[in-house]
């Protein structure tokens, strides 16, 4: 940082000392032209001041120092000027300047003058109202040594004086001055940049234009001598005046920075001619060559700049239809494909082509936020990025720099604060970037990035707006790409899709089917068991009915087989009834924590008359390490009244019912067992399904079989497990239910 600041202050000290000499030599030089050297008069062009201004207006350092310097020294020079006079003098000189510069940033002026309203600027704050301060200190340090009538004389003279060296040199200077003054560059570089200003298509012209100022400059030195007095009268005049029709037709041919140089040669060469031709009062012609420098001045370059507006404008409706163009054809490429890489890879190409860029390329974000190159256009000696992959996910960094704005301008990578951005441009070799958030759904899908590699690159407008343009309609372009492989994706899968619709639709038939046949084994297992024991009744009924007596004895034995008809009739209806209720909605449970010791001894204790009645010998076997868990007390209760009324309605009286439980891992298991005559083998694996239907060995049994299925039903609801061994005598039911 010590020796950053020592480069500054030398630099400054140098600029400094620069301006002091060649506001001295430029002061000393002008009052020699006009033959008032040694007096405390105005000149006739007072170079300084025009030469300080655009000093000003092109370096940064504080070199009003060293205007205030050199107008000391040349004011010390003059004879009967004191140092208070010298400092004075130099104080409304500095201040005109500094002035003049302040105004114009204020009504932000460029130094290109490349407008109309900047040269009005120029001539309103730098050439009419700044030089009334330095008219008015100079004429007032001078009125000790001037007569009382020559001050207003002298102040209009130093005001006039200020002004049209303003109007002269100043955007001579800048015109020419304005980017090698500030960037550094060796003389072989100067020389090419100056190259096309000294040869180039109006070349001839112009040094016919400098060979007809030699002529004139050779006629007013013959006239003056006297050596060949051709010209006299108001064909003189007219010849002291003619450097305006020079000055115009420069301005018409020549461009701006020639017409500024050929604007100094005219109102040098008007004056040399003044000081040739003194006729009359000097004073008077002084006074009148400078108030038509400067109107020669203000109108060059009131027309220079209305000539580079109107070329900048042809410019800008050029580059206008040019993009247009290059929009429309590169739109029409992009959007001949609706193949998403294909319309990334188009737009690389035309972008970099249309650019002259070093790179081009696109880069698209996953879901995860990292980054993939997906589409590049390079020029040759450039490292290539296709199909590269960021090592981390880079989404957040990325949609940091595109918050406030979709375009990101960066003309020179040396400059970027951004670390990330940094080592980007390190690795990929940078030095210029513009870059254009594409996106898709409002989320950032991916960035068109345009590099230059070669050397930074100050971007135009109208390639920043060429570029968003573009990216709109590749935006467009990719969402009907995507909608596109949408479709083919769609397309593609319709077979399949009308083929699992098809699937689908033959199993729903299958099942259809299946529940028809169901339903049909159901009504017929109905009418079947039903009608079996209403015959029977109706056959006994029909034989009592045919006896004549009034009253008729019924044996005990015709009794019990008509309430046993009956018992068997309304279990079959209270089966069908509670298949159907159960049917339509899906089992719930209601959990709570449950003992199984409690629930197994309430369960025996409301069947206890069946048991009694049925002469069961009862076995309990219970575990002591089974602990409560999470269950419906009702539902499970169900399932166990199922089973011991199943072993007691499908075996003989007087049969062995064994009730175990116990815990084995994760879970409660409880079986069931008795020796009664069994379960045939082919028929274990069918008990649970929905409904069983009886052989016709087991027409005495009552119930539909649908008991054991509402009992899976319910276990299957715990997520539990149920099941039959039938080997050997008897049957043991079992079931199993998670203590988690």
């Amino acid at each position: 940082m010590a020796k950053l600041n020592l480069s500054q202050v030398g630099h400054s000290l140098f600029a400094i000392a620069i301006i002091a000499i060649v506001y001295y030599l430029s002061a000393r030089f002008a009052l020699s032209i006009t033959l008032l050297n040694h007096c405390a008069l105005a000149s006739v062009l007072y170079p300084p001041i025009g030469i300080s201004l655009a000093a000003i207006l092109l370096i940064e350092h504080p070199v009003w120092l060293g205007v205030f310097s050199g107008a000391v020294m040349s004011g010390r020079s003059l004879d009967q000027v004191n140092w208070l006079t010298a400092f004075l003098a130099a104080t409304g000189n500095t201040l005109e300047v500094i002035v003049a510069s302040q105004l114009l940033k204020q009504v932000e002026f460029s130094r290109l003058l490349r407008r109309v309203r900047d040269v009005l600027a120029l001539i309103g704050c730098g050439a009419v109202l700044a030089p009334t301060l330095n008219a008015t200190i100079t004429t007032l340090t001078s009125a000790a040594i001037s007569q009382p009538t020559e001050l207003m004389n002298h102040w209009f003279a130093s005001w006039l004086d200020s002004s049209v060296s303003i109007l002269v040199f100043t955007p001579a200077i800048v015109v020419w001055g304005n980017q090698e003054l500030r960037v550094p560059h060796s003389f072989r570089n100067r020389l090419k940049k100056l190259q096309p200003v000294l040869v180039g298509q109006r070349t001839i012209e112009f040094y016919i234009w400098l060979g007809l100022m030699g002529v004139w400059n050779g006629l007013m030195l013959t006239t003056s001598t006297g050596t060949a007095p051709i010209v006299q009268g108001a064909a003189l005049l007219l010849l002291k005046y003619s450097p305006f029709l020079f000055v115009v037709w420069a301005a018409l041919r020549f461009g701006q920075q020639r017409t500024m140089l050929c604007l100094l040669i005219a109102s040098l060469s008007s004056i040399w001619g003044l000081t040739q031709i003194q006729q009359g009062n000097f004073q008077s012609s002084l006074f009148q060559i400078q108030i038509a420098i400067a109107i020669m001045a203000i109108i060059t370059l009131v027309l220079v700049a209305t000539i580079a507006e109107r070329k900048t404008v042809e410019a800008q409706l050029r580059r206008r239809i040019e993009q247009d163009q290059f929009l429309a054809e590169s739109t029409l490429r992009i959007r001949q494909s609706l193949d998403v890489k294909q319309v990334l890879n188009t737009t690389v190409a035309e972008v970099r082509a249309y650019l002259n860029a070093d790179r081009a390329h696109i880069a698209v974000f996953d879901e995860q936020g990292f980054t993939d190159v997906v589409a590049e256009s390079v020029a040759p000696g450039w490292n290539p990025m296709l199909g590269t992959r960021s090592p981390r996910p880079i989404l957040a960094d990325i949609a940091v720099l595109f918050e406030q704005q979709s375009v990101r301008v960066n003309p020179n990578s040396d400059m970027t604060q951004n670390e990330f951005l940094k080592l980007y441009y390190a690795m990929y070799q940078v030095k210029a970037s513009i870059g254009i958030a594409i996106w898709q759904e409002g989320q950032l899908y991916g960035v068109l990035n345009v590099h230059q590699c070669v050397a930074p690159r100050n971007w135009q407008d109208f390639e920043i707006e060429l570029l968003t343009r573009l990216a709109t309609q590749v935006e467009l372009a990719i969402q009907q790409g995507r909608l596109y492989e949408k479709v083919q994706g769609f397309a593609s899968g319709l077979e399949s899709q009308v083929q699992e619709r098809t699937a689908q639709l033959q199993q729903k038939m299958i099942e259809l089917e299946t529940l028809n046949q169901v339903k049909d084994t159901l009504v017929h297992a109905v009418s079947h068991d039903l009608r079996t024991p209403v015959l029977g009744m109706l056959m006994v009924l029909k034989r009592l009915q045919t006896k004549a007596e009034e009253t008729i004895s019924l044996s005990k034995s015709v009794l019990d087989r008509m309430v046993e008809s009956g018992d068997r009739q309304l279990s079959l209806i209270s089966s069908l009834l509670e298949n159907y209720s159960q049917e339509p909605h899906k089992l719930s449970l209601n959990y709570q924590r449950v003992s199984i010791v409690e629930l197994v001894d309430q369960t025996l204790h409301r069947l206890e008359p069946l048991i009694h009645q049925n002469q069961i010998r009862l076995e309990k076997q219970i575990a002591p390490d089974v602990p409560q868990f999470l269950a419906d007390s009702i539902q499970l209760q169900r399932v166990l009244e199922h089973l011991i009324t199943n072993a007691m309605n499908h075996n003989l009286p007087g049969i062995n019912l064994a009730i175990q439980v116990e815990k084995a891992e994760n879970e409660m298991k409880c079986t069931i067992s008795d020796n009664g005559i069994g379960i045939p083998p082919d028929q274990c694996n069918l008990l649970f399904d929905k409904p069983f239907l009886r052989g016709s060995q087991n027409h005495h049994r009552t119930g539909l079989g649908l008991g054991l299925f509402l009992c899976k039903q319910v276990i299957t609801a715990h997520q539990g497990r149920i099941g039959v061994n039938c080997e050997g005598k008897g049957a043991n039911f079992w079931f199993t239910l998670p203590l988690g």
